[in-house]
């Protein structure tokens, strides 16, 4: 039987370079992959027998090191994206999910982030831009009846739905409107911490002009988070233009009292990757 092309290249290069496990050799691994899955993509497709060969060669990446990810790995790194642009692209995740039976377009790995944050800090207010469908504003107003204190005010030029909950506030229009602004600034308690979550127009402009608006609402040991930081390839929608993940990289080139937490990474995939600021100073 004839080889399918790029069989050959695989057979010769990665799977054995994966089995001695020369860590120097995964960027030639990745190289080999990426070669072989564009050779197959001229022809029109993966065939089931390359795609086999594919999958028998990545059983034998080492993911973890003495329970450790080895995250300094490209081909981990690879695995990593490649989930997360499966997750990312297909209809059947995080457009389906829920909170309460409202549509909640979030990654439960986020959500799950948001509860400790939130039971951390007990923040006396939560503000958020971008209502949707109002799954998290009233996810999160759960959370803080948990906490017994606190209330959500949720921003939406165009929401789809504003589910009511009495810890919940919601304002039609648009975030960086000055007049909304004062609103938004008229509910915070003296004292109180206060969350930011972005989550309404993606452009990078858009983006940038939230951070610089609300940041400074932000009390120090709080974040500021930016949500779908994943697109423009970051690693998912590459398609997209510059957007949050850009509008982060500036606003944090200016500004030493906001860094990234690393700690918010542990699950690997997460939609805002590098978009969790916590405040400082």
């Amino acid at each position: 039987m004839t080889a399918t092309p790029g069989t050959g290249l695989l057979r010769q290069t990665a799977r054995p370079m994966l089995r001695r496990g020369l860590r120097a050799a995964e960027a030639g691994v990745v190289a080999a992959f990426v070669a072989l899955v564009e050779r197959q993509a001229r022809v029109g497709r993966l065939t089931p027998r390359v795609e086999q060969a594919i999958a028998d060669a990545l059983r034998h990446v080492a993911t973890t090191s003495k329970g450790r990810a080895r995250t300094g790995s490209p081909a981990v790194r690879e695995l990593v994206d490649q989930f997360h642009r499966l997750c990312y692209d297909d209809g059947q995740t995080w457009r389906k999910n829920t909170w309460q039976g409202r549509r909640t377009w979030k990654s439960p790995n986020d959500l799950w982030l948001y509860q400790e944050i939130i039971h951390a800090l007990r923040p006396g207010l939560v503000i958020e831009t971008g209502t949707a469908f109002g799954g998290s504003a009233t996810y999160m107003g759960f959370l803080l009846d948990l906490e017994q204190k606190g209330r959500v005010v949720s921003v939406d030029i165009a929401s789809r739905a504003t589910p009511p909950h009495p810890r919940v506030t919601y304002i039609a229009g648009s975030s960086t409107d000055p007049a909304v602004v004062e609103q938004v600034r008229s509910m915070v308690e003296p004292a109180e911490p206060v969350l930011v979550i972005l989550d309404s127009d993606h452009s990078e402009r858009h983006v940038y002009d939230e951070l610089q608006t609300y940041a400074d609402l932000v009390t120090v040991g709080s974040y500021v988070i930016v949500e779908d930081t994943n697109v423009n390839g970051h690693p998912a929608h590459p398609q997209h233009g510059p957007g949050p993940m850009e509008a982060v990289q500036r606003f944090l080139a200016e500004r030493s009292d906001f860094v990234v937490d690393e700690r918010m990474h542990r699950w690997h995939f997460t939609l805002n990757p590098h978009g969790y600021l916590r405040r400082i100073g």
